[in-house]
C-alpha cells in the first residue's frame, strides 16, 4: 500500500482560467517559485483526473488532497478540495481544509462547520504566506478545535521561494512550541524540514505527536550525501521509522517519487512504513 500524504489541488481546478494562474504566479510574491528548480509551468496543465490517473500508474493507492492557501480565496480552495474528493472517493478517502487567520472569518467556526458538515478530516497551515509563524497565538484557537475534534494539522515546515517572506517563518522550532501546547494533537511538519532537518528530527524525536512528511523533495535527493537529509536517513531508518510519511505535494512525478524511494538505502521494512503503512495509521485507514 503507498499513501501520499500530501496531494495539493490542482491550480486548474481552483482558479477561473489558466492566464489568470499564470498571473497570480509571475506578478506576485509566488513568482519564486516560477525561477526555482520546480516546474511551475507544467502544473498549469495538471487537471483532477489527470492526477488521479498519474498516481494509478504509480502504485498509489490513496492520497490525503490538500486545500493550500498562498493565492486565490481560501474558500474557493477548500471547495475544490470538497469537489475533487467527492468525485474520487476511493483515491482521496481523507481531504484538509485550509485557512487564512487573517481574514475576518471566525477560522474555527470554519473548521467545525467544514469537519461535521462536508467530512473534512484535517486542516493545512501555510502560515508564511500570511507572514505568520506556526506558533502565531491567533491560531492557538484553531488547534485547540483541531485537537478537539481529534484531526490532525499539516504545516509547511521548510523554505519557501516567495520574494518577500522569510524562510524563518517556516523553521521547525516553532513546531515544538505548538506540540507542547497541544500535546495531543497530531502535528504533521511538511516538506521534511530542509534546511533545518537535524531541527525537525529533534521536534519529532522529543514529541511523540511529530510526523515528518516529505513532499515536494526527490527521494534520491534525500538519500544523497552532502544534500542535509542525512539526519533524516539514520533516525527515519531507527527511531524515527513510525514517523516519516511519504508525500509528493503535486511538484515531483508520482512514478520517479516511488521509484527513488523504494532506491533508498533504509530497511525494507522501513520503506513500507514510510511509503503507506505509517500514514495509514496516523489516518485509520
Amino acid at each position: 500500500m503507498i499513501i501520499d500524504f500530501r496531494v495539493t489541488v490542482p491550480i486548474r481546478e481552483w482558479v477561473d482560467d489558466v492566464e489568470e494562474a499564470k498571473n497570480l504566479f509571475l506578478n506576485s510574491f509566488m513568482r519564486g517559485y516560477a525561477e526555482s528548480a520546480y516546474e511551475v509551468s507544467a502544473m498549469y496543465e495538471v487537471t483532477a483526473e489527470s492526477m488521479v490517473k498519474a498516481m494509478d500508474a504509480a502504485g498509489v493507492t490513496y492520497g490525503v488532497l490538500q486545500a493550500e492557501w498562498a493565492l486565490g480565496g481560501y474558500r474557493k480552495l477548500n471547495d475544490a478540495a470538497y469537489q475533487i474528493a467527492k468525485k474520487y472517493p476511493k483515491k482521496f478517502p481523507r481531504y484538509y481544509l485550509t485557512v487564512n487567520a487573517l481574514e475576518d472569518d471566525d477560522m474555527v467556526k470554519v473548521v467545525e462547520r467544514e469537519v461535521k458538515e462536508r467530512g473534512f478530516s484535517g486542516v493545512n497551515f501555510q502560515t508564511w504566506a500570511q507572514r505568520m509563524y506556526p506558533n502565531d497565538k491567533r491560531l492557538y484557537p484553531v488547534y485547540a478545535k483541531c485537537q478537539e475534534l481529534g484531526i490532525p494539522v499539516t504545516i509547511h515546515s521548510s523554505i519557501n521561494f516567495t520574494i518577500d517572506r522569510s524562510i524563518d517563518f517556516s523553521r521547525p522550532v516553532y513546531i515544538d512550541h505548538i506540540a507542547c501546547d497541544f500535546p495531543d494533537l497530531k502535528i504533521v511538519a511538511n516538506h521534511g524540514g530542509w534546511p533545518w532537518v537535524n531541527e525537525l528530527v529533534a521536534v519529532a524525536w522529543k514529541h511523540k505527536n511529530v510526523y515528518i512528511e516529505i513532499g515536494a523533495v526527490a527521494p534520491k535527493y534525500i538519500g544523497t550525501p552532502g544534500t542535509g537529509w542525512e539526519p533524516l536517513m539514520v533516525y527515519g531508518n531507527s527511531l524515527l521509522q513510525d514517523r516519516v510519511l511519504f508525500a509528493t505535494d503535486d511538484m515531483v512525478p508520482w512514478q520517479r517519487c516511488v521509484d527513488e524511494l523504494k532506491a533508498l538505502p533504509l530497511k525494507d521494512k522501513v520503506k513500507e512504513k514510510w511509503l503507506g503503512l505509517n500514514a495509514a495509521g496516523l489516518l485509520g485507514l
